[in-house]
């Protein structure tokens, strides 16, 4: 199997859990800005950026870079170059917003 084939592998099954746990992804491309996350996750008022990499790639210094500030700023900004991993990491971050999206709720008002 192809590196772009495991690459596509790796998004569709992404993009398969998103929909299966309700969770809205969005693949953005920025023109000014290359090292955006490839996909931002959107649940019930809370946004993750996420970075997906074929196996045994890491982010270029620009996104890691980019990956860091959003962390700085608050936002879940992570990368992943594992279906597995992935996966972990999306319903973690969904178990989280969903233990807390009341107090969420409640500092918006």
């Amino acid at each position: 199997m192809s590196v772009l084939k495991l690459e596509r592998h790796h998004e569709a099954g992404f993009i398969e859990l998103c929909r299966q746990l309700g969770i809205r992804q969005e693949k953005l491309k920025m023109a000014s800005k290359s090292s955006w996350p490839d996909r931002t996750l959107l649940y019930r008022g809370c946004a993750m950026f996420l970075e997906l990499k074929r196996k045994g790639e890491k982010p270029e210094p620009l996104q890691q870079y980019t990956l860091d500030q959003l962390t700085k700023e608050g936002f879940d900004a992570r990368w992943s170059d594992d279906l597995e991993l992935t996966t972990l990491i999306v319903i973690g971050w969904k178990q989280h917003v969903d233990r807390n999206a009341d107090s969420l709720r409640q500092l918006r008002s």
